[in-house]
């Protein structure tokens, strides 16, 4: 146990170089981020339990079965495809100047 990589990770000294910042002790972000566990803390836990995280989920799940199943969705896709790297095209146009 002790010769495997991840417990020599976890139980390697720091890097006396790198410089660690508990922003929850600065003056200027500590607030923000305790006035954001007070207030995000308790709707992630109701949102987990409400029916409209039920319903989104419901809704979303329908939606991506449409999107793959549909004629529509599949053309709009191909048309947002990136064309193709311009590295062949300056290739081909340079074989043919040196020709």
């Amino acid at each position: 146990m002790r010769d495997s990589r991840l417990y020599r990770w976890l139980s390697a000294e720091p890097d006396p170089t790198v410089v660690t910042i508990d922003l929850r002790e600065t003056y200027t972000i500590g607030p923000i981020l305790r006035l954001l566990e007070r207030v995000v803390t308790p709707i992630a836990a109701r949102w987990e339990q409400s029916r409209l995280k039920e319903v989104t989920t419901a809704l979303s799940e329908r939606g991506q079965r449409f999107a793959e199943s549909s004629r529509t969705v599949e053309l709009l896709a191909r048309l947002f495809v990136p064309p193709e790297p311009p590295e062949d095209r300056d290739r081909s146009e340079d074989a043919r100047d040196d020709a």
